[in-house]
């Protein structure tokens, strides 16, 4: 079936779910004047979310961030209820549930029934394949996956993904819709993990191998930092909330197999609801302030000399650039795009591609190989980069290496 072309997004945005990442989005579109429905599961959740965002606002009124006519307006536009009926004015519609297949899958198919033919459907999921989820929709066409960053009301960048089915004009609209709103969209090919959270799956489950008696927390923090991470990982993992970080690495192993077998501490930082910030409690203890490392699970600190506080960092960086190398060979997205992606998504100052032609293509070839030897697959270097090396195309020394020409 082929999309109605006639039907434009208008002012009327829909969410399913108002969490962290829906109550973000709903923020983002509020402030720029759309009409937003938020769909939840009872209205004691539709009346949490509805002050949490209203509270949000008028905080940043007390603060004279914000003036209050605009927020007032603002939250004029904003209804959370939890009748899908609400939601059959909407022209888009983002799906923001919990990393569930079944359950989003059912959200879907629920919200569909309720929808015009030409409204566009779209899942904010971190790692499920947007195909499984258009297989629950009657119109799998007008369905494509928007993956937008935390805070989704601060953080440009939304990776647009579309799947088996999704009609190219959907896909189209839908960039053309998100640059004109302030957002940054970038086209991912389907993959499990999708780009950003794909890599950045592989740099926590590396750090949380070091925490195995490598490295104590302020060591990863102090090794992320210094490679330009605006905040280390156990910072970020708290924050964002371990469950989370569990469940979409558990999605990467389902599909990628050993390279991403989950580390013991990770799942043990789950099993044991050390959720982080949500339950008070992760690798940081949020009970004091500030929150300070715990040391029950991981050693606060190993008191690494310099050296040692490198080889962290080694191992870091190559974990990023080995799954950056990997979604490169397989045409996710271009080298431009990848590193672009990583500086708006992970706030890196520079992306894994120019790490790797600086370093020295040849170097990263070396480096990997001798990793994978000891640490096993997940280091393993793919195709491209031993192509790029036998081609000659190391990096700045030869003229030409990923990026192209120097």
């Amino acid at each position: 079936m082929v999309m109605n072309r006639e039907k434009e997004i208008d002012r009327t945005i829909g969410i399913i779910g108002g969490g962290i990442m829906g109550s973000g989005i709903a923020r983002y579109f509020l402030t720029k004047d759309f009409r937003v429905t938020v769909l939840e599961a009872d209205k004691p959740l539709a009346q949490k979310v509805q002050r949490k965002v209203s509270e949000a606002f008028l905080g940043e009124v007390e603060k004279g961030k914000l003036e209050k006519e605009k927020v007032t307006r603002w939250l004029d536009n904003f209804l959370v209820e939890a009748n899908v009926e609400l939601l059959k004015e909407a022209t888009i519609v983002i799906e923001a549930g919990p990393e569930d297949l079944s359950l989003k899958k059912h959200l879907l198919k629920k919200v569909e029934k309720v929808l015009t033919s030409g409204a566009i459907i779209t899942s904010n999921t971190s790692a499920l394949p947007i195909s499984a989820l258009a297989a629950a929709l009657s119109q799998p066409n007008r369905f494509l996956g928007t993956h937008f960053f935390n805070p989704a009301h601060v953080m440009p960048l939304v990776e647009v993904i579309p799947g088996i089915d999704t009609d190219p004009v959907v896909l189209n609209k839908i960039l053309k819709f998100l640059s004109s709103v302030g957002k940054k969209p970038i086209r991912t090919r389907e993959c499990p993990g999708f780009l950003v959270n794909r890599i950045l799956g592989a740099y926590m489950n590396e750090v949380m191998w070091l925490l195995d008696g490598v490295a104590g927390i302020n060591d990863v923090e102090t090794a992320a930092q210094q490679l330009g991470f605006p905040m280390g990982p156990v910072t970020v993992g708290d924050m964002v909330g371990w469950d989370i970080i569990h469940a979409s690495n558990k999605t990467l192993f389902m599909y990628y197999g050993q390279r991403f077998a989950l580390p013991p501490l990770l799942t043990k930082l789950d099993s044991q609801k050390r959720h982080g910030i949500k339950t008070g409690k992760g690798l940081l203890d949020h009970s004091v302030r500030p929150s300070r490392p715990t040391e029950d699970f991981a050693p606060i600190s190993k008191n690494l000399d310099e050296k040692s506080i490198e080889g962290v960092k080694t191992r870091i960086k190559a974990a990023i650039i080995a799954e950056s190398l990997r979604c490169l060979d397989e045409g996710v997205v271009s080298a431009g795009d990848l590193d672009n992606a990583m500086v708006m998504g992970a706030g890196l100052a520079a992306g894994p591609i120019v790490w790797a032609d600086q370093i020295g293509l040849d170097q990263v070839l070396s480096q990997l190989e001798d990793l994978s030897m000891r640490f096993g697959s997940r280091f393993w270097p793919s195709p491209i980069l031993r192509i790029y090396v036998l081609a000659g195309h190391i990096g700045p020394s030869a003229g030409r290496g990923l990026i192209g020409r120097y």
